[in-house]
Formats: C-alpha cells, structure tokens, sequence
C-alpha cells in the first residue's frame, strides 16, 4: 500500500492524475482487509494508515495513541501486535512473542 501510494504521488508530480483510476484498487484492498480484521481492527489499521500516514512514506506522523497510558501502533510492528495482542484477526493468529 506504500509503495502503490509512492508512486501514484510520484505520477501526481508529473501531473499525472492517477487517483480516479486507482479508487477501485483502494476499494477493493479495503474490503479485503474488512474480511480479515474486525471492525475494531479495521478502525485502528486506517488510524495508522490513513490518520498516522503511514501509507504515505512508512514512518508516520508523530501522532501516538495509548492504551492504559502505553504508547501502541508506533510503528508497523506495533500495529501487528496490537491487533493480534487484542484478537482483531477474524482468523487466530500466533503472537510471535508466545512463540518457541
């Protein structure tokens, strides 16, 4: 999703307009990952996609959220292990951490 946004603004310079032709491959990622997360989950991915701005270059903003005061999603990483950590995965997935 990085990559596809990178280039897509990297078009936009050009003025190349891009947004219209990929709006249906925005859809369509968005609703694959409703499949795979919960609403909850589906609500923090966006936050740190869309809101934190990850999507843009894959560091973010300086926004932070917390959880009982503990800084969550900072990073890529973060974010997997928030939403596996409060099983926003429809499917279980194995926390890494409690893997041998």
């Amino acid at each position: 999703m990085v990559a596809q946004n990178q280039k897509v603004s990297a078009a936009y310079k050009l003025n190349i307009d891009l947004l219209d032709f990929n709006n249906s491959q925005d859809v369509l990622i968005s609703n694959l990952w409703s499949y795979i997360l919960t609403d909850h989950g589906k609500d923090w991915f966006d936050w740190f996609m869309y809101e934190k701005n990850y999507i843009h270059d894959g560091i973010g903003n300086s926004l932070t959220a917390t959880d009982d005061g503990k800084p969550i999603c900072e990073d890529l990483q973060g974010l997997y292990d928030y939403l596996v950590e409060n099983n926003y995965f429809k499917i279980p997935v194995e926390d890494a951490k409690t893997r041998n």
